[in-house]
């Protein structure tokens, strides 16, 4: 029950939209600017959530609906024990930074974790969310 209630006030964020959110850039390469939100870190037991903004820095294309994606805000679980996440929702903008048109509303709340990959964008926000256990 305590899981739904962390999902559902994470959930209630996302869907706020990033007009509140206070974005902290964490890294960025040649692709992407990657950001997180602390306000929205939830721990529970070894298991972290947070949100996370990737920004690109040249767009990029939907490849269903072949729009224009410029960024992409994420709900991810991180497993702090085993160095494993899962996204838990996602959603793709034709603007940077969360803005313009949304391309893509995706809930993925039973995907399965998966290794996050050295020097990924999911490494660094792992960094963020798992530092303090």
């Amino acid at each position: 029950m305590k899981k739904l209630a962390l999902i559902l006030s994470i959930s209630g964020l996302l869907a706020t939209g990033n007009a509140l959110a206070a974005w902290q850039e964490i890294g960025q390469n040649e692709q992407s600017t990657i950001s997180v939100d602390t306000a929205t870190l939830q721990t529970q037991g070894d298991k972290a959530q947070i949100m996370s903004l990737l920004d690109f820095k040249k767009p990029g294309e939907d490849p269903q609906t072949k729009e224009r994606v410029n960024s992409i805000i994420g709900l991810n679980e991180y497993d702090c024990t085993t160095g494993q996440y899962r996204p838990i929702e996602f959603k793709v903008f034709s603007g940077n930074r969360g803005k313009g048109k949304l391309v893509v509303d995706k809930k993925t709340p039973d995907s399965p974790f998966e290794v996050i990959a050295n020097g990924s964008w999911a490494a660094g926000v792992f960094n963020v969310a798992c530092r303090s256990k």
